[in-house]
């Protein structure tokens, strides 16, 4: 008999409690990255516990909630054809709807990891109550290779073969230096660019390719939504960022704001000040203390407000008219952002956007940045707003 056929049925109504003590299983397959069965060990099952305080993980926006850890709470052990069953109880995920102190963010989430490999990351994230079925748990074999040249490093890897029901995988490249995520772009393709404008001075940075895919799956009594999560073996970047123009110089909202917290290098998410009038901004201006010829702009931690921004950058030289110089490319939808561990950021993340302007800018003392983007019932896009920034910066 399959062992995943042995997976007990709960015969219960919508709704209904069970016992604290009632089994409730976790059932799935473990493979090796050439698809045959996983004979590496015991698979580590993991929860969120609460952090003390409001304070984010590095390089994540502050939410004002505790923020959470997964850690080590029970070892799943394969067959030798790679399946498993797991045992819990309705105590441990929440089928019991009993109320009692725990040390859990959320006794629906967890985490099942295959043991780690030079850096490298391969596990699902799980949010269930009672029995489920998993999606087969496979590592990548990434193959991420870096091919540095004058103007930076390309990285390349092999895509997540498709396995399965699991949706198709999209990719994310961060760099990541001691104070935290230093850049983050989204790919469909097995490659990608970093520059020095997107590492600045932030180092020693290394490169993480992340792919993921979210999906779920439903039973007549059941259901599961999980993140099909995997992450390279970090890359080293080895050249040296660029420090923007922009660097230390004052910037402006309702008011001029120097020293600017925009501009300060210290990757410090802060919150953009609201206008006297008691409304959001809808765009930052930068002051230059030289006029120069800028050629690209890079906003780094910014919390979007509408679907497919679009931002445009404006120059201004000495108090006169401004002159459009650049604009983005539309920024990428919510539900693309990087898996994070701490699920109160899921919904509430942040952007960087990279912004390249057109060749032959004019000398400009003063940079302007605003957004664009759609809201449902307008027939024409409207401003955005700036709530939350690390940083901005001009070259």
């Amino acid at each position: 008999m399959h062992l995943r056929h042995a997976l007990p049925l709960v015969l219960l109504t919508s709704g209904c409690a069970l016992e604290p003590e009632t089994p409730v299983f976790l059932s799935g397959t473990v493979l090796e990255t050439d698809g045959t069965p996983w004979r590496g060990g015991p698979l580590t099952l993991m929860r969120p516990r609460k952090l003390p305080g409001p304070r984010p993980l590095p390089g994540e926006p502050p939410t004002g909630q505790p923020t959470l850890a997964y850690e080590p709470w029970a070892q799943v052990t394969p067959d030798a054809d790679g399946l498993f069953l797991h045992e819990l109880s309705a105590r441990d995920t929440g089928a019991d709807l009993l109320e009692r102190p725990t040390p859990w963010a959320s006794l629906k989430n967890f985490q099942l990891h295959l043991p780690p490999v030079d850096g490298a990351r391969d596990f699902l994230a799980l949010h269930f109550v009672l029995d489920v079925d998993v999606p087969p748990l496979r590592r990548w074999d990434s193959r991420v290779q870096s091919h540095p040249d004058a103007a930076g490093v390309k990285l390349s890897w092999v895509d997540v073969p498709a396995l399965a029901d699991i949706p198709s995988h999209t990719y994310a490249v961060q760099a990541r230096g001691e104070w935290g995520v230093v850049w983050t772009q989204d790919t469909r393709s097995g490659e990608a660019f970093l520059g020095p404008e997107m590492l600045e001075d932030f180092a020693p940075p290394f490169a993480y390719v992340q792919a993921r895919a979210r999906g779920q799956r439903s039973w007549i009594q059941s259901s599961l939504e999980y993140t099909d999560v995997h992450e390279a073996p970090p890359v080293p970047l080895p050249f040296t960022g660029a420090v923007p123009v922009s660097r230390g110089q004052p910037c402006e909202t309702d008011a001029v704001v120097d020293p600017c917290p925009f501009t300060d290098g210290k990757l410090e998410s802060k919150r953009v000040p609201i206008s006297r009038f008691g409304s959001l901004e809808d765009e930052l201006v930068f002051r230059l203390r030289e006029p120069t010829r800028p050629r690209r702009v890079l906003i780094r931690g910014h919390t979007g407000t509408r679907p497919q921004e679009v931002f445009h950058v404006e120059g201004s030289l000495e108090g006169g008219a401004w002159v459009a110089l650049g604009q983005s490319a539309p920024a990428p939808e919510l539900g693309d952002a990087p898996y994070t561990d701490d699920v109160n950021t899921q919904f509430s993340f942040e952007r960087d956007v990279d912004i390249p302007l057109a060749g032959g800018a004019p000398l400009v003392d003063k940079v302007r940045v605003y957004s664009l983007g759609t809201v449902p019932g307008l027939p024409t896009p409207s401003r955005g707003y700036f709530t939350q920034l690390r940083e901005v910066s001009v070259f």
